[in-house]
């Protein structure tokens, strides 16, 4: 197996950790099923697991190309050291659920451009589904391309999305450069990830990496308070900058798993009405433990 095709798995394997809320895709993930499972150890006396499955359809035609695929995310949180009278148990089961669609077509000059639309629905499902539960968020990416004379290439990504990246959906750009350094090293500085890749040899790669991690979901159930009051259509946020050191095993031409070891910073989690805190959480920093697997559906 090629050192090229090594590099495209993992980035694949990045971008599929990206899909769903955050919206903020910098690399193709196509034709893959992934499980992904995510333990935060401890945010002040909450912690949370994440489980996830993404099933992703890109089709064979080569300019334009479009894809398709979905994302479910399921978040459990402890709130044992917590008041109950507050009914955090409202927030102690989250889901997502994400149908996106993905075009990419290619411009003069080696540039290309790559839209991505995905509405998706994020709720604790105590109660009927309303509007509240929906967010639509969008990218797109206007990506130029470098071909050196040895072969490698660098990339150029400049575009602007909407969603959940930093909590409340919002919009927020896309900017990063992306160098092949030679067949072992590349590396990627900008924003939303920043980070560093090596391959040890055709099936090992190591990674160092800092991206954004959020949650948002709704809670259309009552909240209530100690003073009583109560607060329908609440909203579960939290964010956090996660530096990572990550580590990529190819199988053979189908099967990849990946672990991460982050260490949380510049968390906030709170629950929140209309843009004004009901309760902060006063998180702390955290250690994150991720481990995922991948089958390359459509291996030629």
């Amino acid at each position: 197996m090629s050192t090229k095709t090594i590099y495209y798995i993992a980035f694949s394997l990045v971008s599929i950790t990206m899909y769903g809320q955050n919206m903020f895709i910098t690399t193709g993930a196509e034709d893959l099923v992934a499980l992904d499972y995510n333990i935060y150890t401890s945010l002040n006396d909450v912690q949370f697991e994440k489980k996830s499955i993404t099933v992703d359809f890109t089709s064979l035609l080569k300019k334009p190309t479009f894809g398709f695929g979905v994302h479910y995310t399921n978040t459990s949180s402890d709130f044992e050291d917590y008041d109950m009278y507050n009914h955090f148990n409202s927030f102690e089961e989250l889901h997502s659920l994400e149908i996106y669609a993905k075009y990419k077509k290619a411009l003069a000059n080696n540039w290309d451009l790559d839209i991505t639309l995905s509405p998706y629905l994020s709720s604790t499902f105590n109660e009927k589904i309303t509007s509240e539960d929906f967010v639509f968020s969008y990218a797109a990416n206007f990506i130029k391309t470098w071909h050196k004379d040895n072969g490698l290439e660098s990339y150029l990504n400049i575009g602007a999305g909407y969603g959940s990246l930093f909590g409340k959906p919002n919009f927020y750009p896309l900017i990063s450069y992306s160098n092949n350094v030679n067949e072992k090293f590349r590396y990627e500085i900008g924003f939303p990830i920043t980070g560093a890749y090596y391959a040890v040899n055709e099936q090992s790669i190591i990674s160092l990496t800092g991206k954004p991690e959020s949650i948002y979901v709704n809670n259309a159930s009552g909240f209530s308070m100690e003073n009583d009051a109560v607060f329908y259509n609440s909203k579960y946020e939290f964010t956090a900058l996660n530096v990572a050191l990550g580590y990529n095993f190819q199988f053979d031409s189908n099967w990849s798993t990946y672990f991460n070891v982050g260490y949380l910073t510049a968390s906030e989690l709170s629950i929140t009405k209309n843009d004004n805190a009901i309760y902060d959480f006063d998180s702390d920093d955290s250690l994150s433990l991720n481990i995922g697997i991948s089958l390359n559906i459509n291996n030629k």
